[in-house]
């Protein structure tokens, strides 16, 4: 009898311990539920500082789809230049929005000045269009970086609803044509 109870309390310990492990392992799945529900919730109300607000009407137009014409847009680079994206018509363009307060794009923006400077003499250029910051803000960022290519400030996002851009960062590359 004494075997019998023995095997019974040792099965009992290995359900309770798998029980348990089984309790744990539901827990750490809904705290990363929440943890994954709080950081979209946060990210979707979170509002780069700006100076200015603004308010813009939208119409509906369409993004952009391989093999249509990419949208001309104008805006004021950081150097006080305005610049549109038809004046590099004939050349490669790379479109990079982004904004300072975006982990992703800060950690891509040394690659693309990388490639630029490589790449400019060969026609490629790199626009990178500031999402709706100040230009003191985006400013120092690139000072600090020393990012040699244009940057583009878009305070009302214009160029943001013309490609209808949803996240950061956001790449569009237009060809020679």
């Amino acid at each position: 009898m004494s075997t019998i109870k023995a095997h019974n309390k040792h099965r009992r310990q290995a359900v309770k311990k798998q029980q348990n492990g089984n309790r744990n392992l539901i827990i750490g799945a809904v705290v990363l539920v929440v943890a994954t529900i709080g950081l979209l919730v946060l990210a979707l109300n979170t509002t780069p500082n700006t100076t200015t607000t603004t308010t813009t009407t939208t119409t509906a137009v369409a993004a952009p789809v391989q093999g249509s014409q990419a949208p001309n847009f104008n805006l004021t680079a950081l150097s006080g230049e305005d610049m549109a994206l038809s004046d590099y018509e004939g050349d490669v363009v790379i479109v990079n929005l982004w904004a300072t307060w975006c982990p992703p794009c800060r950690a891509e923006m040394p690659g693309i000045n990388n490639y630029y400077e490589a790449h400019q003499s060969d026609g490629v250029t790199v626009l990178a269009v500031n999402a709706k910051e100040d230009f003191a803000t985006v400013q120092g960022f690139i000072q600090e970086q020393d990012f040699s290519f244009p940057v583009l400030i878009d305070l009302e996002g214009q160029v943001i609803d013309k490609y209808q851009v949803r996240s950061f960062p956001t790449t569009f590359i237009i060809d020679r044509e």
